[in-house]
């Protein structure tokens, strides 16, 4: 698979967090995405789709706790 940077325009707290993260903690959300823009642009069965982004979730190691951890307001 081929990989290509792009340029998204998100929330400030949410890019700060994903900042802190550790590389590994970012190539899961990276991973993630890349799963979700995917499937934006080739609709799927909503249900397949989330299961896909937290099985690759869980592979990466970016658990429920963890993203609540990175997301919340310090």
């Amino acid at each position: 698979m081929m990989i290509k940077p792009i340029t998204l325009q998100i929330d400030a707290d949410v890019a700060d967090a994903f900042n802190r993260a550790s590389s590994s903690q970012q190539q899961a959300m990276q991973t993630i995405v890349s799963l979700w823009l995917k499937h934006m642009v080739q609709p799927d069965n909503l249900e397949v789709i989330t299961q896909e982004i937290r099985q690759e979730a869980a592979v990466n190691g970016l658990t429920t706790s963890i993203l609540e951890n990175l997301l919340k307001d310090d």
